[in-house]
């Protein structure tokens, strides 16, 4: 070890950066050696290969001599040229050898020039951070070692600046032409540059640099950061970019802005102590892209600026966009420092003239000190006015000249520091605000299902209030509480005394969690305890007490009597929710008006100044005797009412109007609400198209505004059929608002004046049976025959000579809006066939749909030209790749479907005739449902039956108008794979909702972005296998299992282990987790076993994300993998812990391991089996397969992937567990434990069953053909009831199976008209239930009791539920009819042996599921029968 040595103690840059560099010596004893250490290469094509052969044996040799490991030396490889790339980062590689092989294999990149800046960069923002093995948090030095042989290509001060502030040690090495001027700014210190003229000098050059490295590691050369001295300060200041995004500037110029910020924006030091940029988009009204304190990284930044895409606008309010940006930017909360004397400045960069003011939001800005340069196309005069001086108006002829203005921009950029603006003082006297004093308490929903995208939105919302306040103990205070099933204050009213101290607390604002919300107990917690002398409240001095409550769902408790009583206080209640329940929130407000609805939560800037005016002005509240009441809603009085409109030109401009009269006055006498009626309109001729749907107005003023700005669409075709279709297709969906689940009657009004040209008898049919009950008036030319067809009944059929006689009718239309309550009918769903096995083949049969609508339909030849790459690359044929092209909007076209087209030629052709589909909204979903139920079938040449992969490639350009995440499941289910492209305005989440997995979603700035990804698309597309995993029916039926995961969790994942845990946080999403659907467990193990937690521990999916996410590696040296499986299926799948075997419900073991087992597996593994449980194996690295296959249910359940980050891509072959696809063989049950059962039939006999009773026989008849009946085996009993009950057989009646298929055979129906389910069971427990009736229940048989009802019985059944369960009878519930989830479960041993059917038909469809739980279904009897 060097001892002495000369040493620049302090060099001039160095200081100025605020660091100090010393040197000590330790002579008593060596220090542990501990270091980052990251080699940052030339690798440009300036490079001869035999100089880089050099560099890399330079590197290895000087690596041979470190200690390597986690806890010691950590290497890192960084090579560079016109861009830096990874070669590997600090923790990639913990040994030696492999960060030598590494070496080895090293290859040149390649590439003209060699951009040092901006890898020095590139090592700040990827390398020397924790996520990345950094370990400078810890203390431990951060070294990077430069190997160039020449000087940079871009300017290297602003990395070489950042790099030596944060105390990284930076040697040069370097060879031939390497620039000694800039290798010294480079270096922490001139003596750090070591020059190699020649390779006989390696090795002297080598042992220089290991002398001085080994000072670094043993921390005997230190780097102190202190404050950077003022004289050399980076320049801070926050620079906000507002651009016009307008349609008129298009997406060409679009991009021109977008370079202009780039080039500018790249010249400046980018972080929180230095440059901050924001960006906001605008044209009718103002779109934050980004704020000020969102990147805090030049490459973030960048990345974020090639993301922009044009979000379009015809209107340009230049004027509210910078009112826009003063009230929300340049705040505290958006990341401004204009507090801490940071320069503001505002480059405002416009295509048009504003058609709004410019000059009030201008001259606030001026006001305010904000520098505003003005850059346009538009008007200078305008411009003139915006700018704060005339000098920072910059005018160009077309946007391609914005280049130009770079450097002249970049001057007041980089130079203007602050401005003083004298004005004028009002000559009128200023009245002193009225918000001087004021105590303000937010009580905010802090539960799980808030979400935590919300909270977040929720904290910006809070921070931009309080921003606007003049904050202190004598002005105004805050306090803040969070809630969910209790409140916990975050801070009291009189705990922080300033805005920053305020603002700082609830940015650091995290989920409290919980899953129920009692706002009425929150509300009473707040005035006990918040709203006090003790807590700071200065009522008694007379200062206005408000709370302002967002809450983002309904209480579960009363809100009425704490809103009152907080009223009575004297304190004024201000209320923010999402519209769904702003019933409740005008509950809890001091007056209606303070009760703010947003769709969402990220829409709370658009009620901000409506919430502050109240906040600011309101001084007391109104007495409780002066709230208005609302009525309390009946249920009779809810309805959903379509309009369905004649919009032909038939119908012309002229009647029009009083059609648009008659449905204004119709709407007048109705009482609208989201909770009361709700209205929606659809116009139609050739096709139909929606004016609203129901949920999109919930006031009357909203929708008579809408119907009176109605416009006739024309059209000189009436297909009517079509157009009842659509509003039954898209209009009466829960999506478009109907309550037609919630039973609230459903009315359709077809107003039309001539003959339609289409079937309308089925769609007329198919309304009838969905229970849509349909008034026509017909006027002119309409022919009444088609009339009555169409309407409910014929006394609903009104026939005019002519629209202007509509008003005549008005009161004879509102008697059955006002009467009918709905209509009863009774309909067969079609049967479901199974999927059959998949063969392993390459064909596949790929669906395009395509994004149609008129926004995408100046792109649609990219789209065609898209298409047309991919489909050349692709084995086209009958028994290849099939291929389907659909396009959509508001509705899917399709172009032509799989077996249209057997060659490829054929489809490239069509392919280039294609023309936009056209239309202003996009329907999504139902375009998804469409090709499921349309395309993805046999008729349409899909292979799926025969096991052919089904993939599904959606182009999409916007948010879609619907729902798509129904949709998305059904893809799922039908084993569908979704490739996802989203460009412009998709929604970031609905992609993510559609995609199979995060890998097939693909992002593009617009369409003529398309071929950029071709590459990406085709790899997955031709090469991915979907395998569809067979699993035993039980495992897929209901949607019921409990799965568990037994992780490795030995010291050998080490660092990976968050890859694992990620596999399970991407895999949950995808269960639906209930208490009574699947339940999730986590197991780690090692030598032993550890419950994360147990499968009956969470009942939502929020609940296993926290939990799960909050894992942290067991560790144990040693793998027993055999024990760890006898442990999960001992203490995990048992019944204390949850486990619900005993119901029938499937288990799944889900195991993953990185290593072979130091214990056997295979009798643990058996003995799973055997307790019916369904493990999958997933080994990572070199495990041992064999051992694998042993513990797997079969070899397709083993999985094995190369490295941990492989588990990512086994999303699509695990997720097949929460597919519905058929099974293998079921795991085997021992004949002792299905021979024995005593099984009633107790059914329905009442009239309501009726013509269905032969059906219900079939079904028992089916049930016993099943089973081995017998004295010794199972036996059969048959009670009917209605009013009253009566055996027809008991359980000891008959011994074998033809007696008792015989006496089924010959059952009558009983008959009666009421049904009477608790008096059934007490009969069938009193009398049929017993050791004189053949019950063997004293001998602990299974006792199972299969109820089947049409109804909700007209007696108690409560008690009688209890009483069998206690006795251990397990008590199925079928339901027909009227007996759905609700009648059943009450009466059922567990919610999930309740199965309601559709159908009599539907008894046959549940059989197989019915007998499997009864085959595995175990007794405990609590009590004795008495």
């Amino acid at each position: 070890m060097v001892t002495t040595m000369k040493m620049h103690c302090s060099v001039f840059q160095l200081v100025m950066l605020g660091l100090v560099l010393s040197y000590s010596v330790t002579e008593t004893q060596r220090v542990s050696e501990s270091a980052d250490l990251i080699f940052l290469i030339d690798g440009s094509g300036d490079l001869r290969s035999a100089e880089f052969q050099f560099i890399r044996s330079f590197i290895a040799n000087f690596i041979q001599d470190l200690n390597i490991g986690f806890d010691a030396i950590q290497i890192g490889l960084v090579q560079y040229s016109d861009t830096p790339s990874t070669e590997f980062y600090l923790n990639t590689y913990p040994t030696k050898t492999e960060v030598l092989n590494a070496i080895q294999d090293l290859r040149q990149k390649g590439g003209n020039q060699a951009n040092t800046g901006k890898a020095l960069q590139f090592l700040i923002d990827n390398h020397f951070i924790a996520s990345a093995g950094s370990r400078a948090e810890e203390g431990v030095p951060q070294v990077m070692v430069l190997m160039t042989t020449r000087q940079s290509t871009d300017d290297v001060r602003r990395g070489v600046f950042l790099i030596k502030k944060r105390g990284t040690f930076t040697f040069v090495v370097g060879t031939r032409g390497v620039n000694a001027a800039e290798a010294k700014q480079i270096a922490t210190d001139p003596s750090f540059v070591l020059h190699i003229p020649d390779f006989q000098q390696m090795a002297k050059t080598r042992q220089e640099l290991m002398s001085l490295f080994s000072l670094v590691a043993t921390k005997q050369l230190v780097i102190e950061v202190g404050e950077a001295k003022s004289e050399v300060q980076v320049s801070k200041r926050d620079i906000i970019f507002l651009i016009d995004g307008s349609s008129s500037v298009g997406y060409a110029n679009f991009l021109q802005i977008c370079k202009l910020i780039m080039s500018i924006t790249e010249k400046f030091v980018i972080g929180p102590d230095s440059v901050q940029i924001a960006v906001i988009q605008y044209s009718d009204a103002a779109v934050t892209e980004f704020h000020l304190n969102t990147h805090s990284t030049q490459s973030a930044l960048q990345t974020a600026l090639k993301r922009l895409s044009l979000r379009g606008g015809w209107t340009l309010n230049t004027g509210a966009a910078l009112d826009y940006v003063y009230r929300n930017h340049f705040t505290r909360a958006a990341g401004s420092r204009k507090e801490d004397s940071v320069p503001q400045l505002l480059v405002l960069i416009t295509g048009g003239r504003s058609e709004d003011d410019v000059k009030h939001p201008a001259d606030t800005l001026k006001r305010a000190a904000i520098m505003t340069i003005a850059v346009g196309v538009g008007d200078p005069a305008q411009l003139n006015e915006i700018a704060i001086d005339p000098s920072l108006v910059f005018s160009v002829d077309d946007f391609h000249s914005l280049r130009e203005l770079q450097e002249q921009l970049m001057t007041p950029l980089s130079t203007l520091a602050g401005v003083t603006i004298v004005y004028e003082k009002p000559t009128v006297p200023v009245k002193k605000a009225e918000m001087d004093k004021r105590d303000i308490v937010f009580l905010v929903d802090g539960s799980y299902n808030l979400g935590k995208r919300n909270l977040a939105a929720i904290r910006d919302f809070i921070a931009r209030i309080i921003t606007t306040f003049d904050i202190g103990s004598d002005k105004v205070q805050v306090g803040l509480v969070q809630y969910s099933d209790a409140a916990e204050p975050e801070f009291f009213l009189n705990t922080y005394a300033s805005k920053n101290e305020i603002l700082s607390h609830v940015r650091r604002l995290r989920q409290r969690g919980g899953t129920i919300l009692q706002t009425g107990k929150a509300l009473d917690f707040v005035l006990k305890y918040l709203f006090t002398k003790y807590s700071g409240s200065r009522q008694e001095e007379g200062v206005p007490q408000l709370l302002v409550l967002i809450t983002g769902g309904k209480s579960r408790d009363d809100v009425k009597q704490p809103s009152n009583t907080l009223q009575q206080a004297g304190v004024i209640t201000l209320v923010i929710g999402v519209e769904n329940v702003i019933k409740q929130l005008q509950e809890v407000s001091s007056d209606p008006s303070l009760a703010f609805g947003v769709k969402e939560f990220t829409s709370l800037p658009e009620i901000q100044q409506e919430v502050l005016l109240p906040l600011s002005t309101l001084n007391e509240v109104r007495k409780a005797s002066e709230r208005q009441t609302t009525p309390t809603t009946k249920e009779t009085d809810k309805k959903d009412i379509v309009f369905l409109i004649d919009g032909s030109f038939h119908v012309g401009n002229t009647n029009l109007q009083p059609i648009r009269d008659f449905v204004t006055r119709i709407i007048e006498t109705l009482d609208i609400g989201s909770d009361r009626v709700r209205v929606g309109l659809v116009q139609y001729s050739d096709t139909a198209e929606p004016e609203f749907y129901l949920n999109t107005y919930s006031s009357k003023d909203e929708l008579l505004s809408e119907v009176n700005r109605l416009r006739l669409r024309g059209g000189t075709v009436l297909n009517t059929g079509a157009a009842l279709s659509y509003v039954h297709k898209y209009i009466f969906t829960k999506y478009s608002g109907s309550r037609k689940e919630e039973g609230v009657p459903q009315f359709l009004i077809l107003l039309t004046g001539g003959r339609s040209k289409d079937d309308i008898k089925k769609p007329s049919d198919t309304l009838l049976r969905s229970g849509v009950m349909t008034l026509v008036i017909g006027a002119e030319n309409a022919i009444e025959q088609q009339l009555q067809q169409i309407a409910l009944e014929p006394s609903m059929v009104y026939t005019l000579d002519e629209f202007s006689s509509l008003p005549e009718i008005q009161q004879d239309v509102l008697i059955p809006l006002s009467t009918l309550t709905g209509v009863h009918i009774i309909s067969e769903l079609p049967t479901m066939k199974n999927t059959k096995d998949v063969i392993d083949t390459q064909e596949r049969d790929i669906v395009f749909l395509i994004d149609g609508s008129t926004k995408a339909g100046s792109s649609f030849p990219s789209v065609r030209e898209f298409l047309h790459g991919v489909i050349e690359q692709l084995n086209v044929g009958l028994n290849d790749n099939r291929i389907a092209v659909v396009q959509y909007s508001m509705d899917p076209k399709v172009e032509f479907l799989l077996n249209t087209y057997s060659s490829k030629n054929d489809i490239l052709d069509a392919v280039e005739m294609m023309k936009p589909k056209g239309g202003r909204t996009l329907n999504t979903g139902a375009a998804l449902n469409y090709v499921i139920r349309n395309v993805f079938t046999a008729a349409s040449g899909s292979r799926r039956d025969a096991g052919v992969p089904q993939l599904l490639v959606l182009l999409v350009s916007g948010k879609s108008n619907d729902n798509v995440k129904k949709a998305a499941e059904a893809l799922r289910r039908a084993a569908i794979v979704t490739f996802v492209i989203g460009a412009m305005d998709a929604d970031g989440n609905e992609l993510q909702d559609i995609a199979y997995s995060s890998n097939l979603l693909f992002a593009v700035q617009d369409f003529q972005s398309l071929p950029d990804i071709q590459d990406q698309l085709l790899q997955p597309l031709k090469t991915l296998i979907v395998e569809i995993i067979k699993m035993p029916s039980s495992v897929t039926e209901g949607n019921k299992r409990d799965i568990v995961f037994l992780i490795d969790g030995s010291s050998n994942v080490r660092t990976f282990f968050y890859l694992i845990r990620d596999l399970i946080i991407n895999l949950i999403p995808n269960f639906n987790i209930a208490k009574d659907k699947d339940q999730i467990s986590v197991v780690q193990y090692s030598d032993n076993a550890r419950i994360e937690f147990p499968l009956n521990a969470y009942t939502n999916k929020e609940q296993v994300l926290a939990a799960t996410r909050k894992l942290r590696l067991k560790g144990g040296r040693r793998l027993k993998t055999g024990f760890a499986l006898d442990f999960v299926r001992r203490n995990v799948f048992s019944r204390s812990s949850g486990g619900r075997q005993h119901l029938g419900i499937s288990q799944i073991l889900v195991l993953v391991t990185s290593g072979k087992s130091q214990d056997d597996v295979k009798r643990p593994s058996e003995e799973l089996k055997q307790a019916g449980v369904v493990p999958f194996a997933i080994g990572i690295g070199n495990v041992d397969r064999n051992e694998l296959d042993q513990v797997a249910y079969s070899p397709k359940l083993t999985f094995q992937v190369d490295d941990y980050w492989g588990l990512s891509d086994l999303d699509l072959h695990l997720l097949s567990i929460s597919q519905n696809v058929e099974s293998v063989t079921t795991p085997p049950i021992s004949a002792s434990a299905v021979d024995k059962r005593d099984v009633i039939f107790l059914i329905d006999g009442s009239a309501k069953i009726g013509k269905g009773f032969p059906m219900v026989r079939k079904f028992m008849a089916k049930m016993v053909e099943n089973f081995d009946v017998g004295e010794g085996k199972v036996q059969f009993g048959v009670v009917q009831f209605s009013e009253t009950p009566r055996t027809e057989f008991f359980l000891n009646t008959h011994s074998t199976k033809k007696e008792v298929l015989a006496a089924i055979k010959k059952l009558k129906l009983k008959r009666g008209k009421k049904i009477n389910i608790g008096l059934a069971l007490d009969h069938v427990m009193r009398n049929v239930f017993t050791n004189s009736a053949g019950s063997r229940m004293d001998s602990a048989v299974p006792q199972i009791l299969l109820l089947l009802t049409s109804g909700k019985s007209r007696d108690d059944i409560v008690q009688q539920a209890e009483k069998l369960r206690k006795l251990g009878i397990v008590v199925f519930g079928i339901g027909l009819k009227e007996a759905d989830q609700t009648v059943l479960e009450p009466i059922a041993y567990s919610a999930s042996l309740a199965f309601p059917v559709r159908s009599f038909q539907g008894l046959l469809d549940i059989q197989n599921r019915l007998q499997q739980i009864m085959k595995s279904v175990a007794i405990e009897v609590v009590e004795t029968p008495v």
